[in-house]
């Protein structure tokens, strides 16, 4: 019995890791600071921070709160955070740091970039 605990802990703290990597991508995309979001949902940074690296699992009420600031669905968020195997992406990393660009860069300038990425998928 304790190996299907431990089993169960590890895919809760895997389905923690990725949603939380959504709203770290999805904050960065949107050019948002962690105090930025903590401040509008009404939290400490630290919660926020800790959300994001997926330590602590976000309630549901919260995460529709994290979803309105962040302007997506609840949907987008958990994405498929809770189907498939539940293995982090290998290119989080550089997608993450792309969204912080993006995030960062006038209107304009992420519609072009939007472009060229859909550009650079294409077969």
């Amino acid at each position: 019995m304790s190996a299907l605990r431990k089993s169960d802990a590890a895919a809760e703290a895997s389905a923690n890791r990725l949603l939380g990597q959504r709203l770290a991508l999805f904050r960065a995309a949107a050019g948002l600071r962690l105090g930025d979001v903590a401040t509008a949902v009404g939290v400490g940074l630290q919660l926020i921070q800790r959300y994001e690296t997926g330590e602590i699992a976000v309630p549901f009420g919260r995460l529709v709160r994290l979803a309105e600031v962040l302007g997506v669905p609840v949907s987008t968020l958990i994405g498929e955070t809770f189907d498939g195997d539940g293995a982090m992406a290998p290119n989080a990393a550089a997608v993450l740091k792309i969204a912080r660009i993006a995030g960062s860069l006038p209107p304009a300038k992420r519609t072009a970039l939007a472009a060229l990425a859909r550009e650079l998928g294409r077969p």
